[in-house]
């Protein structure tokens, strides 16, 4: 599987703390303005990582937040 460039996921990252440390799937992949599948694979990597947490809210809308340092 190849890997994405590290900028994808720093971005990605900056995105979720200047908006609160949450943020919906739907308006990251609007703000990140790539393909659902590159999105998905940037995600799982930093699920993978520890550095994000990925849950599904009320009407099923999927939440992405930051998980803090402790």
């Amino acid at each position: 599987m190849k890997r994405l460039p590290h900028n994808h996921r720093d971005r990605t990252l900056r995105i979720l703390a200047s908006n609160g440390g949450i943020i919906t799937l739907r308006e990251l992949r609007r703000l990140m303005e790539i393909k659902l599948e590159n999105l998905d694979r940037i995600l799982r990597e930093l699920e993978a990582q520890g550095r994000i947490a990925r849950t599904t809210g009320k009407l099923g809308v999927e939440n992405i937040s930051l998980r803090r340092e402790k």
